[in-house]
């Protein structure tokens, strides 16, 4: 049966607020690469689940198309793929990433999908293995992202929540920024806290927290993102 296309407010309605909202978050991580410091490499993670971060990922790889720059999204939740929906792509169907873990000798291109979207492609998650964390955390892994970066100006991969599976820390040891998702009337303090002791440990760069589910006067109940 073919995946449910999920609507992105920001191919959608590209004067929207909202669609501003995730400009705003862009241009966050555009000055914050300015200091100097490469942020080709981003993660975008949460402490849960549903808190928004496949959302915020795959509208800020939109976004950031919009520049003229050669931008990927990268499925790398390998145990509940989401992403592919806003793609309508067949994600745990076709090569993915789980596809260049297993076999070295499969390269990137026999995976990444072109998208509706210009200057954005797509790599899906692959077929959902046994053994997720220990594909990821393999040199494998890290020739795969030298070779994305080589060809792309970014990547952004959307990965399971920290506090769920050890998948997100293992990526966040790998990517040049973390991009933490929290949602209002959901994420936990305490939680929050702990995903900072783990990036710490996995001597990653967070980035920034992006704000989830705030309500504006401005907006009525559309639901938007602070940087």
């Amino acid at each position: 049966m073919k995946e449910r296309e999920t609507r992105l407010i920001s191919i959608e309605n590209r004067f929207s607020p909202i669609t501003e909202q995730y400009r705003n978050v862009r241009t966050s991580i555009q000055f914050a690469a300015s200091s100097g410091q490469s942020l080709k490499l981003l993660l975008v993670t949460s402490t849960e689940q549903e808190e928004g971060k496949t959302t915020l990922a795959s509208n800020l790889a939109v976004v950031m198309s919009e520049t003229n720059q050669k931008v990927l999204l990268v499925d790398g939740d390998l145990r509940r793929a989401t992403a592919g929906k806003y793609f309508n792509s067949f994600s745990t169907r076709a090569k993915g990433l789980s596809s260049l873990l297993s076999n070295s000798r499969t390269m990137p291109e026999e995976a990444i999908q072109s998208t509706q979207v210009k200057n954005l492609d797509f790599l899906p998650a692959g077929p959902i293995p046994p053994n997720p964390s220990e594909l990821l955390n393999s040199n494998r892994l890290n020739e795969i992202l030298g070779q994305l970066e080589e060809q792309y100006d970014f990547v952004i991969i959307d990965s399971p929540p920290l506090l769920v599976v050890t998948d997100a820390q293992i990526f966040s040891s790998k990517v040049d920024g973390v991009i933490l998702v929290v949602r209002e009337n959901r994420t936990k303090r305490n939680n929050l806290i702990k995903c900072k002791n783990l990036l710490k440990q996995s001597n990653a760069r967070l980035v920034g927290f992006v704000y989830n589910g705030a309500k504006s006067t401005s907006t009525g109940n559309y639901k938007y993102y602070k940087y």
